[in-house]
C-alpha cells in the first residue's frame, strides 16, 4: 500500500469464483483478497480480535464502466457483522477493474462483457427459459 494508503497491485487478488448479478446480468460480483493492513486502510480494528476479520467485495459493471465496493466486518460472534461501502480512488477503481478483467481472461479466456453474456445465457438455458 502506498504511503497515501492507495492500493498497489500486490495489495489485492481477485478470487476466481465470480458471479453475475441475476437482475441485470451486467454486474460481476467478486471477492477481493486483501493483502494489506485493512485496519490502517479502513480505520477498523480487526487485528485486535482474532475472531474478527474484514471481507472486501467488488461489483463491476463493464457496460457502464462502474465499480462499487463493500466491506464486511465479520465476526465469530453472532450478530456482530457490519457492512460499509468503500469509495475507491479513481486509480484504485481502475486497478480493481483491471484485476477483474485479467482474472476473467486468465480463468475463462473472455472479456468481462463476454463473461456476463455467457453467464446469463447459461442461467436462462438452465432455468428452462431458452
Amino acid at each position: 500500500m502506498k504511503e497515501n494508503k492507495e492500493w498497489e497491485r500486490s495489495d489485492l487478488a481477485i478470487d476466481p469464483d465470480m458471479q453475475i448479478d441475476c437482475d441485470t446480468g451486467q454486474e460481476i460480483l467478486c471477492y477481493v483478497e486483501t493483502w494489506f493492513d485493512v485496519d490502517r486502510k479502513f480505520g477498523t480494528h480487526t487485528a485486535e480480535d482474532d475472531s474478527t476479520w474484514l471481507n472486501l467485495y467488488a461489483r463491476y459493471n463493464p457496460y457502464a464502466d462502474t465499480l462499487r465496493m463493500e466491506c464486511e466486518i465479520s465476526s465469530d460472534t453472532p450478530g456482530e457483522n457490519q457492512t460499509f461501502d468503500y469509495e475507491p480512488t479513481s486509480a484504485e477503481a481502475q486497478l480493481v477493474k483491471d484485476l477483474i478483467t485479467e482474472k476473467i481472461q486468465e480463468q475463462y479466456n473472455q472479456t468481462p462483457m463476454e463473461f456476463c453474456e455467457d453467464a446469463m445465457g447459461e442461467s436462462i438455458t438452465m432455468g428452462g427459459q431458452s
